[in-house]
């Protein structure tokens, strides 16, 4: 059997079917002799590299999922062994790791060990694992391979941890002792002296544990000597070494912000010193990803700081942001604009040279610090955007860029109107690189500051953008975002008379359709932004040209028949099958929402045929469910005759669990139906509520779909009434459940979740009151109001509740008091201290709306209070 287990290790090095064959054969069957096997494999120096390599990368192939899931089968799997299995398998590993015969070796051992250690060590099960390792690292006889496996180790080891983490959570903390013993063997080997082969591999084992060593961190003398370690590193000969100690200070930038200080004037130093005049592009990238961390981290600080002092409540948990990244601005943004230079002759070269790095960074500094950035950037585009050379040119639009995210219209907006002029000729650049950063930089600039733009100036843009549909697929793909944006910001709700689209509005959505199908138009996803510029531009149009709509929706219908025609053979066909049905239904449901409901009846019938045929297309099925609501809300009642074609589609949805957002676009399209048809859905009420009730009993559904689901029972009781009376026992049943959910104050998080979830329960109740109470049902509703009562009780006094769930709890009591204020039980149920304190609290708010239903709220339960 040894024989045959080591050939059939052999031969599945080399992919051998039966090979792998007779391996699952073993594990399926007997698990336990698999792993005595495999470690006897790994520890016997009589057995072949091949196989020995094979056996640690398989052992750790039993260990590792890809899923949840499997994930935890295969760890269970693991601790049903017996210690008798297990012992002397991980004494075998140690063993073998300490074998230098076979250079090679030692990798793939630490690569088992560590996946055997995400296992037991959470768990406080091999205790002696990190004591072997540290001994073999600081052993003066052990080979260097076997300290550098054993570093490689423990670095796997944390990586895997936080992985398996992500997976399956609820991981217990690794043992303070044992992360001490792997932190001090890690450090050691980092300090000069070292081989560079041991520092980086400790240099990585220490980035990868950065997240397991808080208390440490906490602690100044050993948070001085680990920073130490670091920066001695980022001044290492060895440029990968340089690199990755950059990382590490990034890694700690992220996880450890607040302790930054003492250490910052050499992290400046450093950094800055890398991204001027270091030789190696890898590590100016390293030094510059260390600014990136801090302007994210600093942005996410100073925006808690500014919604704290707009509600008038000071930030109490922290001390104010240090604003390093402000403080450094000037000498950092100068070396990162001289970056902006170092870009690739070829435009389309996907490589993020350093020209990218740079903008990347000074983007994120420039939503740090917002307009502060305009004095430092704007000099320099003023100084090269007319340069002769053409690298210039491009550094200077892509600088001014690069900051048009941060600062206000106000602080930049003068900028942007200057700019456009230079930008458009820009178009026409003799160099392609500079073509299309310029269309890129109109795109953003419409993006976030068009209404610092005349009219006149957005005309112009919009020219020049159509005509450059026609170029390469970057700068095509850059137009019809431009395209979008314009839109996005002309649209109005009503639409206007007239607007800047009306001209030319005709020759546009043709141009865009055109772009759809350009041979390329899989390159840089233009097929979908084409499309969905042509959506955005029927949803900004103004009513002078709807005529036009009439004459577009058939053609649309004509290419959506096409495209589902499409024999596509290859994946990459029918990948592209799929967008471009996606894409046409996203413009069925713009022209549905637009048009009005006698234009699209004569039509709506080849539509909804076509609709229902798009459902069948995978990867297409959201787009279609969200332009079949459309219809819906269009139609309204006439909509009843596609229900027994459509409700199976809808009901199929509903049950793909695993799919996250289709589940929540058919929930929506639950509460389009029930407002649309009102009582006509309800022949179709038990399927769909049965479906209903299983996502919210369901565990493994994503929690965003319950908040949804929940909402809709009361959407179905407003359209059926009365005949919601057989769903009455498990909706209320599973409504207490939800309101009794809670999360820890200190986790915001898990807090916005469970006022999500309060929202949709309170719209829940007021929509089976009111639908009951229209239903001449009102006495089934009347039993659960004590437990609805002590739900708004609680939330009265709960300081964690939002604003919404403070509106939907007032228009829940508004609705009490007007639906059943007459029952005598009833007015002296909400004649209660927490009613006008709930009242009270709305009206004081500084949200206008809530301020209305809760006037609304007090003068019915006021008028219930007083009525004989």
């Amino acid at each position: 059997m040894e024989q045959q287990l080591t050939n059939a290790l052999l031969a599945a090095g080399h992919a051998d079917k039966e090979a792998e064959k007779f391996l699952e054969g073993l594990l399926a069957q007997n698990y336990g002799q698999l792993i005595q096997m495999l470690g006897q494999e790994i520890a016997n120096v009589s057995r072949p590299f091949e196989a020995r390599q094979m056996a640690c990368l398989y052992m750790k192939n039993t260990l590792a999922g890809q899923s949840s899931t499997v994930q935890k089968e295969k760890h269970d799997r693991w601790k049903s062994l017996s210690p008798d299995i297990r012992t002397p398998c991980k004494e075998n590993i140690i063993k073998a790791m300490r074998d230098a015969s076979v250079p090679q070796l030692p990798h793939f051992v630490a690569v088992a060990a560590a996946e055997i250690a995400v296992v037991e060590l959470p768990h406080r099960e091999w205790p002696t694992l990190v004591g072997s390792l540290m001994e073999n690292v600081t052993s003066p006889q052990a080979h260097e391979k076997i300290k550098i496996a054993s570093l490689e180790c423990l670095g796997y080891t944390c990586d895997r941890i936080v992985d398996v983490e992500e997976l399956i959570g609820n991981l217990p903390d690794l043992d303070s002792s044992i992360v001490d013993s792997m932190l001090t063997t890690i450090v050691d080997a980092v300090q000069p002296g070292r081989p560079d082969e041991m520092r980086f591999s400790a240099l990585q084992a220490l980035k990868n544990s950065l997240l397991f060593v808080r208390k440490n961190m906490d602690n100044k003398q050993e948070r001085d000597f680990i920073m130490k370690a670091i920066c001695e590193a980022c001044r290492n000969p060895e440029p990968r070494i340089r690199a990755l100690a950059f990382s590490c200070l990034d890694t700690v930038a992220e996880y450890y912000y607040e302790v930054l200080q003492d250490y910052m004037t050499n992290i400046f130093q450093f950094t800055t010193d890398a991204i001027k005049g270091d030789s190696d592009e890898t590590v100016k990238a390293s030094a510059i990803e260390v600014w990136n961390t801090l302007s994210e981290t600093e942005a996410s600080l100073i925006d808690e700081e500014k919604e704290a002092a707009e509600m008038g409540m000071p930030v109490t948990n922290r001390p104010p942001c240090p604003r390093y990244v402000q403080a450094a601005m000037e000498h950092l943004v100068p070396l990162l604009l001289a970056l902006l230079t170092q870009q690739d002759e070829d435009d389309d070269d996907d490589s993020n040279n350093l020209q990218e790095k740079a903008a990347n960074c000074l983007e994120l500094i420039s939503l740090t610090v917002e307009g502060l950035i305009v004095p430092h950037v704007i000099p320099y585009v003023q100084q090269h955007i007319q340069s002769q050379d053409w690298r210039y040119r491009d550094a200077a639009i892509v600088a001014f860029m690069t900051i048009l995210d941060g600062p206000s219209t106000d602080d930049i907006g003068k900028f942007v109107d200057q700019s456009i002029q230079v930008m458009l000729q820009s178009f026409n650049d003799d160099h392609p690189v500079v073509r299309g950063s310029a269309v890129h930089c109109v795109k953003k600039i419409c993006a976030h500051h068009l209404s610092s733009l005349p009219q006149d100036r957005i005309t112009a843009i919009l020219t020049s953008v159509d005509q450059k549909l026609k170029d390469k697929p970057s700068i095509a793909a850059a137009a019809c975002s431009a395209i979008y944006e314009i839109c996005q910001n002309l649209k109005q709700v009503p639409p206007p008379p007239t607007n800047i689209l009306s001209s030319g509005l005709v020759q546009l959505i043709k141009d865009l359709l055109m772009v759809t199908e350009r041979p390329d138009a899989s390159d840089h996803n233009i097929r979908v932004v084409a499309m969905s510029a042509a959506s955005a531009v029927v949803g900004a149009s103004a009513t002078d040209v709807e005529s036009v709509f009439g004459e577009l929706l058939p053609a649309v219908a004509n290419k959506l028949e096409t495209s589902l025609a499409w024999q596509a053979m290859t994946n990459e066909d029918k990948e592209s099958k799929a967008q471009m049905i996606g894409q046409l239904a996203a413009l069925v449901q713009s022209l549905y929402q637009r048009m009005d409901k006698q234009a699209v009846l004569p039509l709506s019938d080849r539509v909804m045929n076509l609709l229902l045929q798009a459902l069948q297309v995978r990867n297409a099925a959201e787009e279609t469910f969200m332009a079949i609501a459309s219809v819906i809300s269009n139609l309204e009642q006439d909509f009843a005759k596609y229900l027994d074609a459509f409700v199976p589609s809808l009901l199929q949805g509903l049950k793909s669990l695993e799919l996250t957002n289709l589940c929540l676009i058919c929930t929506g399209g639950v509460a389009d139906l029930c407002g649309g048809l009102g009582s006509m859905i309800q022949p179709y009420a038990d399927g769909i509520m049965e479906a209903m009730f299983n996502i919210i009993r369901d565990g493994s559904v994503h929690r965003d779909v319950k908040p949804a689901v929940i909402s809709c029972f009361g959407d179905m009781a407003m359209a059926i009434g009365a005949a919601y009376q057989p769903y009455m026992q498990l909706t209320m049943m599973l409504l207490m459940q939800a309101s009794q959910q809670h999360a820890p104050p200190d986790n915001d998080d898990m807090v916005a979740f469970i006022n999500k979830l309060r929202c949709s329960v309170l719209e829940a109740y007021s929509g089976i009151l009111v639908g009951l109470s229209e239903g001449r049902a009102l006495n089934d509703f009347l039993p659960n109001l004590p437990n609805i009562l002590s739900f708004l009780t609680f939330l009265a006094s709960d300081s964690t509740k939002d604003e919404y769930v403070l509106q939907k709890a007032v228009t829940l009591l508004g609705d009490i008091a007007h639906e059943a204020g007459s029952q005598p039980e009833v007015k002296q149920q909400i004649n209660q201290a927490f009613v006008g304190q709930l009242i009270r609290e709305a009206v004081s708010s500084h949200n206008k709306t809530i301020q209305q239903e809760a006037h609304w709220a007090a003068s019915v339960v006021e008028l219930a209070v007083k009525s004989q």
